[in-house]
Parts: structure tokens; C-alpha cells; sequence
């Protein structure tokens, strides 16, 4: 008898098989929390990324937001400028004009939150009875400087348009006598720049929706006088112009800028509290904002301090749901990868197959996602900081049909038609070494082997650090704009081609004509009684007027079409030698109209000389005809001068004629377009036309001024290529 107990056929098989099954168990618990971890993990940066996202776009608002309010303080200096501008053009301004001008600004329109625009004049204290007895004789009866008492010196507000509702409680007000304003007023009189008050109420202020305000200064100073230390800034200064505004009405004309989901308080200075604050609440108590700044402005040396918070609609403005999606992803995931562990444990082929799904399904998502990367309707490359291209898009390869492979580096190049390759490289080049963007056009070979033209735009990209790491680019195909485009510049040519064989061909018959006219009157000596005849005599002068009209405008009809063309070599001419010229070529007319004609300094002009002398030709024959004053006893005089600047070269012929209303200061540089029709006279109408077309085919500018007390100036400007030859 075996004394041994004997062993249950079931007992090794639950021993062996509990072993595995306890194994599976932890190791779908470890896979489980490995998984939560990892989705924690994951959810914790997702939750980082979007406080980052959300700081970044809050940084960006807040600095479109600054930049706003400091573009339109910036552009409320320079319509002070302008108004500082029309005192230095006539020393003191009359009430009527100072009106006109302000109007003319459109503040309603162009300058939204700005109250007006004023002049406080500066009266020493020996000038104050005259001033006060000048004002009552204007018409302001009950006129005086207030608030009154005595004062070494007074300042009074004696213009602020628009001069109506609340603007007038500021009339006559002394500003400099209140210490705010002093300051501000004081120093933009001792710099000679613009100044900012602090905060104030602004007499404009009733009883209803009182708001916080404050004041631009700007000086004004004798004319022609200088001003360049404080003790002559002190005593040759005139007054001031300036301009009040309320801050609630100026920061809603900012409008879209400051939408609803920023908050924006504004302080006068540094110091913050409920005096210095100038617009906006703090949130409630209760409430604490997501997100913060403080920034500050300064101008004129005056510091506004800005806080800046994020309204609880924020929020809607980034994207919330990506932690949320990813915390609901991961659970799903390892979920999902606990199961999968659960049957890898008990089912390797099972497993297997599922990750041989689970790779095709990761291949098909990122097919998708490549196929949406490569959806863009441009073809776009990128290059590194070392001028190779490392990647392009598919558009790019389905353009060109080959692989990426064959681009990669210089392998673009190779599709690059032949004649623009060494042009191409060179722009690419010079612009990647100075990190400049670019566009450039180039044929590149398409896959069916015909060259097609490409607008090609490069930008210089920076990472975070500012650090250069290579270019963006985007080509898209011009080829069929360019075709339309030398066709169009074809048909021009064709036109133009057609205009001056045409205007050829009449002129030896028109010459004719105007001979034919002159023999006929010569034939007619024979015949006194003909000569006598007063129909007959009136019929010549009509034919002998309309035969020299005639070939006035075939030749002008000739210059118009040839006036785009250079007729010698581009250079610098001397200006003075054409000007000159053109006074030759008209001493009979000049004479004739007893006309005056003198030539000031005129700078050298890059035009051909031929050109440049037709130039001051027609606007010289344009004054000699247009510009005799109304008053026959005043001699016509005829200026022509010139001056360089920067970046042009300016000119003018100006005359003491009557003016020319602004209506028709356009319309006189239309073909065939005249102010005056005379029958006497024998103007073509085109000469203007002429003018301009020559000045534009040479990338300038020509226009008129006109007073009734200067007569007209045509002023025309010319580019300086060399002050632009450094330019890039």
C-alpha cells in the first residue's frame, strides 16, 4: 500500500493555471495605472499648453490694445502739428480762418474723443487791458480773462472750434493759472515739443456724465523769429495750440480695440488710487481676474499707467475643451490598453491582430493628417539657416513631378529654367544674407515639361529666442497674368505706334494747308478790291487761325504719345541749363505778353535733358497763355524755381495770375481739358497732359497749387535716384 497521498488530477492543473491568471491580473492593474498616469501627465500639460495659449493671446491683446491708444494719441500730436503749422505759414491766425481749418479736419469723423481744437494766446501782463479791449471790439462785448485777479502773465483760450454747446464755458479761460495745466503748458513752451496735462476736469464738464480729462499742448512762437534756447523760447512764444478731451469718450472711439472681454483701468502717473484714476472701475471684490497687466504709456514725458484683466468671457476666446479631450481620451486609452494587455496575457494571436489594427489605423490617421498638411492651394517650401531647402509641400511636388527626395538641398534648382537661374539664386542669396523678405518671379519646368512663370515670396522666420533659422516661402503660378499682361502691353504699344504715325501723316497736310491759306491771301494783292472785303478778309484769319491751331495739336498729339520715351541717355541733367532752354524757345511769346521770367536754384533732375526742357516748355507756354492776372495793368511775372529734398527733387512755375478754384486743379491735367476758352488763343488743351505723362513715366508726381493771392504754381517732383541708391 502506498502510504502517499495521491494527488487530485484537478489539484496541478488549478496550481498551474492560477499562476498565469494572478499574473494577468497585476499586470493589467500596472498597464491600467501606468496608462491613468501617463493621462494624468498628459492632462496636466494639456492644462499648462492652454494657461500658456491663453497668456500669449492675453499678451497680444493687451499689446494691440497699448498700441491703439498710443497710435491715436500719437496721431492727435499730429493734427496739432498741422494746426501749430497753419501759424507758422501766417503768424496769427484770423478767427475765420482758424474755423475753416478745423473743419476742414473733420474731428466728428477723423479724430473721435477729442473735444476740439483750441489757441490759448500768451499776454504778458503790461498786454492784457489792449488784449481784453481787441476782444470787445470783436464783437465779445462782455469778453475778460478769467478767473480774474493779478498776475504776472495770463494766458487766454481766445479760439476753440467747434465754438459752440459745451465749448463755450472754455472762452476767454486763463489755463496757465491752474497749476495741472501749468505744468503741461510750461513744458511744451521750454521744449519746444508736445505736452500732457494730468488729470482734470475739463470746464467743457456740466452737471451730467462728468468725466476725467486731460490736455495736449503744443507751442507756438513768433514767425520768423528764432527759438532755439529756453530764454528765446520764452519770449518770442505766441500762445499754444491744444486740445481737451474726455477719456471715456476718447477710449470708446478706440472701439473695436477694447471689446468685452477686456477690462481696462487707466491712471494718470504711477500712483494708483481712485484721484490719479483717469477711466475704468476695478472688478468687484468677489471677482478675481484670470489674468493681469500693467503696462505704461509715456508721452511727452507724462506716464499714464494701464491695468489690463481678462473678463470671465475670456475665456471663450481660447479653445477650453483640449485637456478635457485629452483627460477623456486617456481614460479611454488605458482602458483600452489594460484590455489589450488583459487578452495579449491570454490571447497572443488575438493581441497580435489587434495591433497589426491598431498600426493600419495609426497609418490611415497619419495619411489624413498629411493629407490635410499638403491641402494648401499654394505650393510652399521651407529652408534652413544655411540656405537648403528641407521640405516641400505636395502641391510643389505634384507641380514639378518629382519626389522630395530629388528637391531636397540645391535639387530644385534643377527644374529652374536656365536664363533666370543665375537671377534667381543671386535675389535668394542677397536677400537670405540680409534676412530681408522678397518676391521674385522665375520659370520653373512643370511635370508635363512646359515652363510656366512663378510669384515667389520668401519671409525670414525667427524662433523664440530671435535667432534665424531660415525661410517660408509660397509660389503660386503667374504665368497666364503675364500673358494677359504683355498682350495688354502689346495692344498699348500698338495703339501708341498707330497714335504717331497717324499724327505723322497729318502734319505734312496740315502744313500744307496752313501754306495754301497764305499764298491765297498773297494771291488776293493782286485784287484790292478782294483784300477790302470784310468776309473775305474775316474767312482768311479764321483759316489762317484754325491751320496754326491744327498743327498745335498734331504736334502735341506727337509729344503726347512720345512723352513716355527718353529721347537721350537717363542721367543727371542740369535742370537750370533746360529751364533755360525753354525760355529761348519762347522769348517771341514772352515778349509778346510783356511777361517777366526769372529762374532760381534748381536741383539736377535724372530725366534726359530733351525731355526735362519740353517739361518747363509746356508750363512755361501754360502760364504765358493761363496766368495773365486779371488786373491788365499788372505785368505778368513768371517764377521758375526748385528745391531737393530727400528722396525727390521738387520744381515749379508759378505766376501772379488770378488762381484757379481747387474744383478743376485735377481736371486741367485731362487730354483736351481747359479752364478758359478763348477764341484768340491758340492752346491745344493737351500741354498739361503732356506735363504729366512725362513726369509719371518717370515715377513722379505733378500737381497745382493755387491762391487767389499767389496765383498758380504747377509743381512737379522727380525721384532723387541718388538719395535712394542705398536703398534696398
Amino acid at each position: 500500500m502506498n502510504k502517499h497521498p495521491e494527488t487530485s488530477v484537478g489539484a496541478q492543473p488549478r496550481s498551474s493555471l492560477s499562476k498565469p491568471r494572478y499574473y494577468s491580473h497585476w499586470l493589467t492593474v500596472a498597464v491600467l495605472l501606468i496608462t491613468l498616469l501617463t493621462s494624468y501627465q498628459a492632462w496636466r500639460i494639456a492644462v499648462e499648453d492652454l494657461a500658456h495659449e491663453r497668456q500669449l493671446y492675453f499678451d497680444f491683446r493687451v499689446r494691440q490694445l497699448v498700441q491703439s491708444i498710443e497710435q491715436r494719441l500719437q496721431t492727435y500730436e499730429q493734427m496739432l502739428y498741422g494746426a501749430r503749422g497753419l501759424f507758422a505759414a501766417s503768424g496769427l491766425v484770423e478767427r475765420s480762418e482758424y474755423r475753416e481749418y478745423v473743419s476742414a479736419l473733420n474731428l466728428d469723423q477723423r479724430f473721435p474723443g477729442i473735444q476740439g481744437v483750441g489757441f490759448s494766446l500768451w499776454i504778458p501782463k503790461t498786454e492784457k487791458d489792449r488784449h481784453v479791449a481787441q476782444m470787445r471790439k470783436q464783437g465779445f462785448a462782455d469778453y475778460d480773462i478769467h478767473p480774474v485777479g493779478e498776475r504776472d502773465f495770463y494766458t487766454s483760450i481766445i479760439y476753440l472750434e467747434p465754438f459752440l454747446g459745451r465749448n463755450l464755458r472754455a472762452f476767454s479761460f486763463d489755463m496757465f493759472s491752474e497749476p495741472t495745466r501749468n505744468r503741461a503748458m510750461s513744458y511744451a513752451r521750454d521744449n519746444n515739443s508736445l505736452g500732457i496735462s494730468g488729470k482734470v476736469i475739463l470746464l467743457q464738464e456740466t452737471e451730467q456724465d462728468v468725466q476725467a480729462g486731460f490736455l495736449m499742448y503744443l507751442p507756438v512762437y513768433k514767425k520768423d523769429v528764432p527759438h532755439d534756447t529756453l530764454e528765446q523760447r520764452r519770449i518770442d512764444l505766441l500762445g499754444w495750440v491744444y486740445a481737451p478731451f474726455r477719456t471715456k469718450d476718447l477710449m470708446a472711439g478706440i472701439g473695436g480695440e477694447l471689446e468685452s472681454d477686456l477690462g481696462l483701468e487707466i491712471f494718470d502717473g504711477e500712483t494708483l488710487n481712485e484721484e490719479s484714476r483717469m477711466y475704468g472701475s476695478a472688478p468687484p471684490a468677489n471677482i478675481q481676474p484670470l489674468l493681469t497687466s500693467k503696462q505704461q504709456i509715456v508721452l511727452a514725458c507724462h506716464p499714464w499707467t494701464l491695468l489690463i484683466h481678462a473678463e470671465p468671457n475670456f475665456q471663450a476666446r481660447v479653445d477650453q475643451d483640449k485637456p478635457l479631450i485629452i483627460a477623456g481620451s486617456g481614460m479611454s486609452l488605458s482602458l483600452l490598453l489594460s484590455l489589450l494587455t488583459w487578452q495579449l496575457v491570454n490571447s497572443r494571436s488575438r493581441a497580435q491582430a489587434l495591433a497589426e489594427n491598431m498600426t493600419a489605423e495609426l497609418r490611415e490617421s497619419e495619411s489624413r493628417f498629411r493629407a490635410m498638411a499638403d491641402s494648401a492651394p499654394v505650393m510652399i517650401w521651407l529652408s534652413d539657416s544655411a540656405k537648403r531647402c528641407y521640405w516641400f509641400n505636395k502641391v510643389w511636388l505634384d507641380f514639378t513631378g518629382r519626389s522630395i527626395e530629388q528637391e531636397l538641398d540645391n535639387g530644385w534648382t534643377e527644374t529652374v529654367h536656365p536664363d533666370d537661374l543665375e537671377y534667381c539664386l543671386n535675389y535668394y542669396t542677397g536677400h537670405f544674407e540680409k534676412r530681408l523678405p522678397f518676391s521674385m518671379e522665375y520659370r520653373m519646368r512643370r511635370h508635363d515639361g512646359e515652363y510656366r512663370w512663378l510669384f515667389d515670396t520668401g519671409i525670414p522666420r525667427y524662433d523664440d529666442h530671435g535667432e534665424f533659422v531660415g525661410y517660408i516661402g509660397s509660389c503660386i503660378d503667374i504665368t497666364e497674368r503675364r500673358r494677359i499682361s504683355m498682350a495688354l502691353e502689346s495692344s498699348n504699344a500698338d495703339l501708341s505706334r498707330f497714335a504717331e504715325i497717324s499724327a505723322h501723316h497729318l502734319m505734312e497736310p496740315t502744313r500744307r494747308f496752313s501754306s495754301f491759306t497764305q499764298r491765297l491771301r498773297n494771291s488776293l494783292k493782286a485784287y484790292p478790291e478782294a483784300l477790302g472785303d470784310e468776309d473775305i478778309n474775316s474767312s482768311l484769319d479764321y483759316l489762317e487761325h484754325d491751320a496754326l491751331r491744327l498743327i498745335g495739336l498734331v504736334r502735341d498729339i506727337q509729344l503726347y504719345v512720345t512723352a513716355n520715351q527718353a529721347r537721350d541717355k537717363m542721367t543727371h541733367v542740369d535742370a537750370k541749363t533746360a529751364a533755360q532752354a525753354a525760355i529761348h524757345a519762347l522769348a517771341d511769346a514772352i515778349a509778346i505778353a510783356g511777361a517777366s521770367v526769372s529762374v532760381g536754384e534748381l536741383p539736377h533732375a535724372y530725366i534726359d535733358l530733351p525731355r526735362m526742357a519740353e517739361l518747363f516748355r509746356l508750363l512755361l507756354d501754360n502760364a504765358l497763355k493761363h496766368g495773365r492776372p486779371a488786373n491788365s495793368e499788372q505785368p505778368l511775372r513768371i517764377e521758375i524755381g526748385g528745391v531737393s529734398d530727400l528722396d525727390v527733387n521738387r520744381y515749379y512755375v508759378r505766376d501772379n495770375g488770378d488762381g484757379i478754384d481747387a474744383e478743376y486743379r485735377q481736371r486741367v491735367f485731362e487730354i483736351f481739358e481747359r479752364l478758359h476758352y478763348r477764341d484768340n488763343e491758340a492752346g491745344t488743351g493737351i500741354g498739361l497732359s503732356i506735363a504729366r505723362r512725362i513726369v509719371s513715366s518717370c515715377r513722379g508726381k505733378i500737381w497745382i497749387e493755387s491762391t487767389a493771392q499767389n496765383g498758380t504754381a504747377v509743381v512737379f517732383e522727380l525721384p532723387n535716384i541718388e538719395g535712394n541708391k542705398h536703398d534696398g
